[in-house]
């Protein structure tokens, strides 16, 4: 899939096709148009950001990403651009395997809320697998626990 990145702030979307692409995050808030640039035309099936290694295993429509380490300020983006990929190139469903998160932030659950909606825009399934005990935790004592789709044990 051909991807956009922002020469200025170095944002990474997937191409949808338009005639002028500009960021959106810079048009925000800078107030500039700033031009995105073609990086690949093929998905990765592995992503590094940080401390966070996600890895993408296809199976028909079912697109299941494999999270492992940490999810937090520096990994959170990578998380989103994975599962909006995911959800771009014509997935039914969406399964987060999260058993191998050591630790999340507050950034690494709006990534996954923002995955959920990516798949809702999408009409795709959207579910996770059940985190490290720490990790679970954090979902309950937010309230997220409640907002999203578990699956019982891995995929």
């Amino acid at each position: 899939m051909l991807r956009l990145r922002c020469v200025k702030c170095g944002l990474n979307v997937p191409y949808k096709g338009s005639a002028r692409d500009l960021c959106p995050r810079c048009q925000l808030r800078d107030d500039q148009a700033v031009a995105m640039i073609p990086v690949s035309d093929r998905p990765a099936s592995t992503a590094i950001a940080g401390r966070l290694v996600a890895r993408t295993k296809s199976q028909g429509d079912v697109r299941t990403i494999v999270l492992s380490g940490e999810v937090d300020m520096a990994s959170a983006q990578m998380l989103e651009e994975t599962l909006a990929e995911a959800c771009a190139t014509g997935a039914k469903e969406i399964v987060v395997d999260l058993s191998g998160v050591e630790f999340m932030d507050s950034t690494g659950l709006s990534a996954l809320l923002q995955g959920r909606a990516y798949c809702e825009a999408h009409n795709c399934s959207y579910s996770l697998t059940p985190a490290q005990r720490p990790v679970e935790r954090v979902f309950k004592r937010t309230g997220i626990r409640d907002r999203l789709r578990f699956r019982a044990g891995n995929p």
